[in-house]
Formats: structure tokens, C-alpha cells, sequence
């Protein structure tokens, strides 16, 4: 059976704390060919000393950095160090099930019109409380429509070809919603398909980027995509994106004084 390379990456950014549950779910990942890529963009707290002796243990490549940010962060790890054929993602502060990469690989080998796998996702408190299961109804083949009004895709899970991904040129780095840019992006060239189990474990904290950010400037950022990608869809489907998330962000938030 051919094995194709997986390069997985990691950022890491102060989670000194979390970092090794994360690196230890790709070291124990069942697929039998995969190259762990970690690199540290700038932690402030004891990050790159443990990261460095981890490496030094398990023999993963380990780069640090001055602070670059995820999107950009991703973009050269993905390009200056990353051999696979696919490409794999994973926060420093999540971590996956032991099957992930497997039962994703042997999912897209038996779908020849799709680049992009992902799997829903287990939503866990820091205390180790379940929270739910997401998405609830996963989204594949042709989903650019689906994934234009939200985004469906756990970034955490995404498993996409090196082709696709040097076909789309990476990452935008102007954005900082960057995953929904690049699902949107990723769906007007190939099908989808998910495995519909949660072998992703996302952790829900106060210091989540989505939890640190105000709703306005996350409208903003959900606007400059949806303007960006107005030509994938039809206008009254863009208009319906808008909508949705001025409702959901602006209104909403107003109403409820967040």
C-alpha cells in the first residue's frame, strides 16, 4: 500500500502548557509516514526550551522565530520546510485522535475528485469537561456555496494536498480569518470529504484568538473575505453572508452588550 508523505505543522505562541498533548497526538498518529514541523513564533513564556528538548527527544524539525503571526507562520513552514504531499494543520493547544491522519487518507484514496479532507471536532473545556460536537452535519463535494455563508470546516482538521495548496499560493496573509479564506478558496477547485467522526480535540479557553478579539473587528475581517471571494458565488448569495454576520456580530453583539 503507498504511504504518501503528511508534513504536519504546528505553531506555537505561549502554550508552553498545552504543547505537548498537541505533539504527542501527531507522534502517535497510526499513518505510517509523517514529518512533524513545529515552529515557536515567538512565545514569551518557557515554549521554546521545552519545545527544543522535545525535539531533541523525538526528533521532530523545530524552528523558532521572532513573532510573525499564524497565517504567515504557515505559509513558511509550509514552503521552506514541509516535503509531504499533503499537508496537515494543528493549533498548539488542540490535539487529535490516533486514527486522524489514517482514517483521512484512506477516505480521500478512495475519492479521486477531492484535495481536502477534515473530520468534525470535539469541543472540550481546559478542565476537561465535552462540550459538543461540531459541525453537526458535515458539508462535502461541491460545498463553495455552504461554506461561503460560514465557516464548517474545523481548521484543526484539515488535510489538503501540497498541490491544491500551491494552486491557491498558501495562505492570504493580509487576513487574519485566514482558515474560512482559505476553505472558501480550497472549495472552488476540489470536492470535500469529511470523516464524519470527532477525531479533532479543540480546547475552548479565554485565550482562544477568537475569544480575544472584538466583534467588530471580526465582522471586518468576515467582510474582507466575503468581498474578496464575491465572484464564487452568486450576489444574492453574497448578500446573504453579509447579512448573516452583520446580524450575528454587529446587531446581535449591540443587543446583548458584548
Amino acid at each position: 500500500m503507498d504511504y504518501p508523505l503528511i508534513s504536519v505543522i504546528i505553531p506555537c505562541y505561549n502554550h508552553e502548557k498545552y504543547v505537548e498533548q498537541a505533539i504527542a497526538s501527531v507522534l502517535a498518529q497510526s499513518y505510517p509516514n509523517v514529518e512533524l514541523i513545529v515552529i515557536d513564533d515567538g512565545s514569551k513564556d518557557g515554549s521554546v526550551k521545552l519545545l527544543k528538548e522535545l525535539a531533541a527527544r523525538h526528533g521532530f524539525r523545530f524552528v523558532s522565530q521572532s513573532n510573525r503571526g499564524v497565517c504567515r507562520t504557515f505559509n513558511r513552514a509550509i514552503r521552506e520546510f514541509s516535503t509531504g504531499e499533503y499537508v496537515a494543520l494543528l493549533a498548539s493547544d488542540d490535539y487529535w485522535q490516533a486514527e486522524k491522519l489514517a482514517k483521512q487518507m484512506a477516505l480521500l484514496a478512495a475519492s479521486p475528485a477531492a484535495e481536502f479532507c477534515f473530520t468534525q471536532a470535539q469541543e472540550f473545556a481546559d478542565d476537561g469537561r465535552l462540550l459538543r460536537i461540531f459541525p453537526a452535519k458535515p458539508k462535502t463535494g461541491k460545498v463553495t456555496s455552504q461554506v461561503f455563508l460560514r465557516q464548517g470546516v474545523p481548521a484543526g482538521s484539515m488535510l489538503f494536498s501540497r498541490k491544491l495548496y500551491d494552486k491557491l499560493d498558501g495562505f492570504d496573509e493580509s487576513l487574519k480569518e485566514e482558515d474560512w479564506d482559505f476553505v472558501i478558496r480550497c472549495s472552488a477547485e476540489t470536492e470535500f470529504v469529511a470523516v464524519r467522526e470527532p477525531l479533532f480535540y479543540y480546547r475552548w479557553h479565554q485565550g482562544n484568538t477568537m475569544k480575544t478579539r472584538g466583534r467588530a473587528e471580526i465582522f471586518r475581517q468576515k467582510a474582507l473575505i466575503l468581498s474578496k471571494n464575491f465572484h464564487l458565488v452568486s450576489p444574492q448569495r453574497w448578500f446573504l453572508a453579509m447579512s448573516i454576520h452583520f446580524a450575528h456580530d454587529i446587531f446581535l453583539a449591540r443587543m446583548l452588550g458584548k
